[in-house]
């Protein structure tokens, strides 16, 4: 009886906030009144203003202005596309990872288990289907989605469309990267656009993209700098305060906020390397960090960081894997972006990148996070821990969960971090 009622009384909440939230998503002023909410507490840092406006702009041509046409995509479309066609992009995965840091993740897992979804599915999915079915997502004037790295993307993307009723579009991206693989991609992005032009209802203005590609040129410029910066002794940025770099990466090339984000963060870590001020006090044992981490609070990185002293010096999600893009040829140049990332392709790959960064940031040891229902990146651990075992580099597996904190088992986790962190000092 009494579980009965708290399980009523915990509904009746839940609707409650569903509503509030709906009303804050949907409002310019309710948006700008969560943004003043988040932005109590410690001052947030240059850069992070720039990230905040920047996704609270996002929110607001998602849900409240909706003067652009929206697009759900999956994170492996360039984010210059949607900026060079004057759309609003929308990532369900991305959204998923904030819900979490705002306590959302159990009423999306929760919401989805009722629709039946399984749950061997990755919890960035499952939780963006509970709160899509939540009324917490935008409307989509379409959808979108790449072939690469996340089946599943494209599968929850194509049943939205399917569902909705709004058209879906698939793109196929090579396991090459040779000039045949970009010439296959690029004429695929060239029948997108068409393909919108015609059912979105917008003109195509080259110009415009190419300004998106200059832009996402110079952001890029700057990341390389934050990189470079990141290589010196002691390390000046908190390792787990850069988990968030595979957001900023899917997202903001190509839009003015990019440049703005990135020259905040080169000059915010300039500042901590020349007086020697670095985030994190102690630091032991340089780490190089593998796939994502946990995006709700966990005790997991401040004990690995502050009581252990081990310094993530780099992450693997937040590399800048492509050239600088031909402004001539934009398209011909996103889909030479596409098939370079490094996770499309032969194990081999990936396995480069983490030697290369490892080398660079003279790393003694990695650590790769097994976020629950991820297959992509788990999948080939065994190859990748034998070859890096053979070039001196251990390899820790953490088993947990990017979104869901019921299931990151924090105790079993902190006994073999402590393990590892022993066996590298």
């Amino acid at each position: 009886m009494l579980r009965r009622i708290g399980a009523s009384r915990q509904a009746v909440a839940d609707r409650l906030r569903i509503g509030v939230l709906r009303q804050l998503l949907r409002s310019r002023l309710g948006l700008h009144l969560a943004r003043a909410v988040l932005g109590r507490g410690p001052a947030p840092k240059p850069y992070q203003r720039v990230a905040a406006d920047f996704f609270l702009q996002l929110a607001a041509g998602a849900y409240a202005d909706r003067r652009a046409r929206v697009v759900w995509a999956n994170i492996f479309m360039p984010p210059e596309l949607f900026w060079g066609l004057g759309l609003a992009p929308f990532f369900p995965e991305t959204w998923a990872g904030l819900g979490s840091s705002l306590g959302l993740s159990r009423l999306g897992v929760e919401r989805s288990e009722a629709l039946g979804y399984p749950v061997e599915l990755c919890t960035f999915h499952r939780s963006s289907a509970g709160l899509a079915a939540a009324g917490l997502y935008p409307r989509a004037d379409a959808y979108v989605a790449t072939s690469s790295v996340c089946d599943v993307a494209g599968q929850m993307l194509a049943g939205y469309a399917h569902a909705s009723g709004r058209p879906f579009y698939f793109v196929d991206v090579p396991q090459a990267d040779d000039e045949a693989a970009v010439d296959y991609l690029a004429a695929q992005l060239r029948e997108l656009v068409e393909c919108w032009e015609a059912q979105l209802g917008f003109t195509f203005d080259p110009e415009r993209l190419r300004q998106a590609v200059h832009l996402s040129n110079q952001a890029r410029k700057l990341a390389l700098e934050v990189a470079a910066l990141r290589e010196a002794q002691p390390a000046p940025l908190r390792g787990s305060g850069m988990m968030d770099q595979l957001a900023m990466v899917t997202s903001i090339f190509g839009h003015p906020a990019g440049v703005a984000y990135y020259r905040a963060l080169r000059d915010y870590a300039a500042e901590r390397v020349q007086r020697a001020e670095p985030e994190q006090a102690n630091q032991r044992v340089r780490l190089y960090w593998m796939h994502l981490g946990p995006y709700f609070a966990t005790e997991l990185f401040p004990h690995l960081e502050d009581d252990l002293g081990g310094v993530i010096t780099f992450e693997e999600l937040s590399s800048v894997w492509w050239d600088e893009l031909d402004e001539d040829e934009p398209l011909r140049s996103l889909a030479r972006k596409m098939v370079a990332h490094f996770l499309i392709g032969p194990v081999e790959r990936r396995i480069e990148v983490a030697l290369g960064q490892v080398a660079r940031y003279r790393c003694l040891g990695a650590i790769h996070f097994s976020h629950w229902g991820c297959r992509q990146s788990s999948g080939a651990l065994h190859v990748v821990r034998n070859r890096l075992r053979k070039e001196g580099v251990p390899l820790l597996v953490l088993d947990g969960d990017c979104v869901d904190p019921d299931n990151l088992q924090l105790g079993p986790l902190r006994t073999r971090v402590e393990a590892f962190m022993e066996m590298l000092v």
